[in-house]
């Protein structure tokens, strides 16, 4: 995953001090892999996993033993013993999100008028026009203004219905 090139809302940025954001080799002796959307460290991951194995399979096992030789039900024990080894997969996950660190951040920052101006360009050339806000209910023209957007869909609508009445 690479850097964007402009910074807006919820933007995923490449962290300097931090190992770099894309797959591939780093020069530091690990290598980044992309899993389920997400850039990691192939070091960390198997680490991640070591622990988890590491916690939850002696949990597991060893609370097998210890409900199978003090309950009655071979099956109740076997169903609490894999309760406290689920217990160790969240332990496990735990102690491994403190260990080990994202590779990257998130920087929320605020977009200027320029950049919402060809975002709704480019909505209304693939979905058609966006329409008049004031024409909205008012309860979605109070989201809009709460979410600092009516504005910029009014000045929308006015381009376009000023682009519209030259081509007139």
């Amino acid at each position: 995953m690479s850097a964007p090139e402009k910074a807006g809302p919820d933007s995923v940025e490449a962290d300097p001090d931090r190992t770099e954001a894309s797959p591939g080799h780093t020069g530091s002796g690990s290598e980044l892999l992309e899993i389920w959307g997400d850039t990691v460290d192939s070091r960390h991951t198997l680490g991640a996993i070591l622990i988890g194995l590491g916690i939850s399979a002696p949990l597991y096992l060893g609370s097998e033993r210890l409900f199978a030789h003090f309950g009655d039900n071979p099956d109740v024990a076997a169903t609490y013993a894999l309760l406290v080894g689920l217990a160790g997969c969240l332990i496990g996950g735990f102690v491994s999100a403190l260990l080990f660190r994202p590779k990257r951040l998130v920087r929320e920052s605020e977009v200027g008028g320029e950049g919402r101006r060809k975002a709704m360009d480019a909505i209304e050339a693939e979905a058609g026009p966006l329409g008049d806000p004031a024409e909205l209910p008012t309860v979605v023209q109070e989201e809009l203004r709460t979410l600092g957007l009516y504005d910029d869909l009014k000045d929308q609508h006015e381009r376009r219905s000023s682009r519209e009445e030259g081509r007139s």
